[in-house]
């Protein structure tokens, strides 16, 4: 694309220098003007050589966009930064000025390098979308692809402002999901620890004061016996075998497949099932409504979308859609050869493309997954926590009685 040297005034008395990639000496204009800018001069420049590994000569910043392992920016970091831009940039305020506002006001650390750089980006003439997608592991494709369709139609502000309520009602249900789990997975680690103590410490000194009597034990105490000395003298096969299987589930070209088929068992189960059914219908509906309500066509929204489900057997699915759609078979038509969607979206979205409005039917259908997704979060709270409780009883109950027996023997045969 031809790149455009221009000079324009950022305030009454300061001018500026940078760059811009555009088709058009028409289009540069446009773009100067969108960073709150006024062009003095636009004039061509060749277009600089691309080296084979496809970074610019001389890009100091090639590989600013890989972050390590204790340098990501946390989702709400990322929440607040896109509400208080598309409040800034609602507010009239020069996009250049917003960015180096929320630089200045920005507690993280690493978003404040990264927003620096994009300052900078912008000052060379590169386009919002453009500097976000030098971090794909900070700004995900959905959202590059939301700025940059704002930047296109002149929509900016409206489409930060829907990005940031999308995000945050992303936030809100995945919020309400931790928080009902916490106190039964709070209970589940206690009572493993607790059990994990009395099986490594508690039994092996009852197991030498039983021996010295030399009286035969009861199978309950038997059993947990072989169960401590098991743990005590095996527990490193136990925690390679776990560090076995992340292994393997990491191998994202051999786990792939096994992946799939975990969950289709997964999404057959009762409530689980369709828990983890509606949860993932609810994210791809909010998704694809955002993305077709902010004027994205439909085919490319499906193919922004895919990449965002985190369920292999939908992501397969919608694949098989997205290659119907481009041969020209209508979205409901082609949702309705699989059987993993269900008969109401299939004929929302049929209702949807016929009244033109589809974008809102997918509003409406992703509030009523996520209505149900908490119904069905409160149950199985509900459920969770007397069963775990029930199970953790039984368990620390039949140690408890294991332990006693031999003692009720002993003093059965002194009397």
């Amino acid at each position: 694309m031809p790149i455009f040297v221009y000079q324009a005034k950022k305030g009454p008395q300061e001018v500026i220098e940078g760059t811009v990639d555009a088709a058009t000496k028409e289009a540069a204009v446009n773009k100067i003007e969108n960073m709150g800018y006024v062009p003095i001069r636009v004039n061509l420049e060749k277009e600089p050589n691309v080296g084979a590994a496809g970074k610019l000569p001389g890009d100091k910043n090639a590989a600013v966009g890989h972050l390590g392992l204790f340098e990501r920016v946390g989702s709400r970091d990322l929440n607040v930064f896109t509400e208080q831009l598309a409040t800034l940039v609602k507010s009239k305020v020069p996009l250049f000025e917003a960015i180096n506002i929320l630089s200045s006001q920005t507690d993280n650390p690493r978003l404040k390098m990264i927003i620096t750089s994009i300052s900078g980006e912008l000052k060379d003439g590169k386009t919002l979308s453009e500097a976000l997608s030098r971090y794909p592991q900070v700004f995900p494709l959905l959202y590059v692809n939301m700025v940059r369709s704002g930047e296109t139609g002149g929509v900016l502000d409206e489409t930060l402002t829907r990005l940031a309520k999308f995000r945050e009602e992303q936030e809100e249900v995945r919020a309400n999901i931790s928080s009902a789990l916490a106190y039964p997975i709070f209970i589940t680690v206690v009572g493993l620890i607790t059990v994990i103590i009395l099986l490594t410490f508690g039994i092996p000194r009852l197991v030498s004061m039983f021996s010295e009597t030399k009286q035969a034990l009861p199978l309950p105490t038997r059993i947990l016996i072989s169960i401590s000395s098991g743990i005590r003298n095996y527990w490193y096969l136990g925690i390679t075998f776990i560090a076995l299987v992340i292994f393997i589930l990491q191998q994202k070209q051999v786990a792939k497949k096994k992946k799939a088929i975990l969950e289709k068992i997964i999404l057959r189960l009762p409530l689980i099932g369709n828990f983890s059914k509606k949860a993932m219908l609810g994210e791809f509906t909010r998704t694809f409504a955002l993305l077709l309500a902010n004027g994205v066509p439909v085919l490319e929204a499906l193919q922004i979308t895919v990449p965002t489900i985190n369920n292999e057997v939908f992501k397969l699915e919608l694949e098989k859609v997205h290659s119907d759609l481009i041969v020209g078979t209508p979205l409901s038509q082609s949702m309705r050869k699989s059987s993993w969607f269900p008969p109401f979206l299939t004929n929302m979205i049929a209702v949807g493309e016929r009244g033109g409005n589809l974008q809102d039917v997918l509003l409406e259908v992703a509030v009523f997954y996520e209505r149900e997704v908490r119904k069905i979060n409160k149950i199985m709270t509900s459920l969770l926590e007397p069963a775990i409780i029930l199970v953790m009883g039984l368990v620390v109950g039949f140690i408890v009685i294991a332990m006693l027996l031999p003692i009720f023997e002993i003093n059965m045969a002194v009397q």
